[in-house]
């Protein structure tokens, strides 16, 4: 899909009906039918709901079925999150209905090697999921969900044995294949050794990735997706939900989306310019300045910026109104700071949106970090001007604007 989309879902319909004089009779018969089908329609629209929901909201019942299961003494709900994630495209989604992460204690010693050669504490992460296809033709669903967390190197998987009635079992045993017009739900556990719960405590997040779907069967390939696997930083305790909606106010570059650490505004402005090359029309919507924390698992990646580390972030949006394509994730730009330096926007801390093919009359975004020394910025550079130069691409990795085609001057 284009740029993947995770919203909430919100359907609203409305009906209007009216009629006056000598057509009075003949309009009633007509809205009447109208209303009929309306009628009909909505069964089937809330037939369909049901379907879709279909044992995603007993959460309490498989609980029990998880603590049996385990032989838990204790459990305890961490957090719960209930509004819907949506990775779609077309007639196809994967939607995360909601989640929870619970804590176990004293669990049973069949699960000793699971939950990391001990049995005294062990964590789930609890997923209701959804598959839907309103496509004429079969579709088929990717490797199964995961979940990683900064500061622990393995990754957090999907265990059989937790649930014995699960989703991706049951897609196992249907060779993966959702079928035309069907609708498949049920539930995924992620079994969660006590190192990885002690990393969760400290950041309250964690980066789920979950399923693609494919217009072949055993064949995951870019070429092939319908649905391409989604990403998505998620809320695992109260902590981390502050934390998360303090990250909200900043760009989407890879500091932000991946939680490389935490994020202190300095300054932000809007600027909405726009300036054209040719038949591409760039347009800067503003700028971020902004004090940058690593978490330890990163703070090797800045260990020379000895007195702290500033990032500037630009949102750019590549608007491609020729013929010739654009690759807008590879956006470059530099960035001169008074009369002092000019340096280059730092690509590994770029994010990747998919905009790597944008043709004529369609449009991508770009956030372009530089990364400053905390110390030269206070003293040297927080009062000069800044002024962008960026850099604009296509498909074959050729540059096709020179020196000053494109410079906005954001202070």
């Amino acid at each position: 899909m284009k740029k993947m989309v995770f919203t909430s879902l919100a359907v609203i319909s409305l009906l209007g009906l009216s009629g006056c004089g000598k057509e009075e009779a003949a309009t009633t018969k007509t809205s009447t039918s109208e209303t009929q089908t309306s009628e009909s329609s909505s069964r089937e629209t809330e037939t369909k709901k049901e379907s879709a929901t279909a044992g995603t909201g007993d959460w309490a019942e498989v609980q029990t079925k998880l603590k049996e299961t385990t032989e838990a003494k204790n459990m305890t709900t961490i957090f719960e999150h209930s509004e819907p994630i949506v990775n779609e495209n077309n007639q196809v989604s994967v939607t995360i209905n909601g989640y929870q992460y619970i804590k176990l204690e004293d669990v049973s010693r069949d699960f000793r090697i699971v939950f990391g050669d001990q049995v005294k504490e062990a964590g789930v992460l609890l997923i209701s999921a959804t598959y839907e296809n309103n496509s004429d033709k079969s579709v088929y669903v990717g490797p199964g969900f995961s979940m990683s967390v900064v500061g622990y190197s393995s990754s957090i998987g999907w265990n059989p044995d937790l649930l014995e009635d699960n989703l991706l079992s049951q897609m196992v045993a249907s060779k993966n294949e959702v079928k035309p017009g069907e609708t498949i739900s049920g539930y995924v556990a992620l079994s969660v050794k006590p190192e990885a719960m002690a990393k969760i405590e400290e950041s309250g997040v964690g980066e789920l990735e979950f399923v693609g779907m494919y217009s072949k069967p055993d064949s995951f390939s870019k070429d092939d997706a319908l649905v391409e696997p989604g990403k998505e930083t998620i809320t695992l305790s109260k902590a981390g939900e502050t934390s998360q909606q303090a990250a909200a106010e900043f760009y989407g570059d890879k500091v932000t989306a991946d939680n490389m650490g935490t994020k202190t505004m300095i300054e932000a402005k809007e600027i909405n310019k726009t300036e054209k090359f040719e038949d591409v029309s760039v347009t800067v919507t503003g700028y971020q300045v902004a004090d940058f924390e690593p978490n330890e698992d990163q703070a090797s990646r800045f260990s020379d910026f000895e007195t702290g580390v500033v990032l500037v972030t630009a949102e750019v949006i590549v608007k491609n109104d020729g013929t010739e394509a654009l690759n807008v994730d590879d956006t470059s730009a530099t960035l001169a700071i008074g009369n002092s330096i000019k340096m280059m926007s730092e690509n590994m801390l770029q994010v990747d949106s998919g905009a790597d093919n944008v043709g004529k009359g369609q449009e991508g975004t770009k956030y372009l970090v530089f990364t400053l020394d905390k110390e030269s910025y206070d003293k040297l550079y927080k009062d000069q001007g800044l002024v962008l130069d960026v850099n604009i691409l296509n498909t074959e990795f050729e540059r096709i604007t020179s020196l000053n085609d494109l410079t906005f001057e954001l202070k």
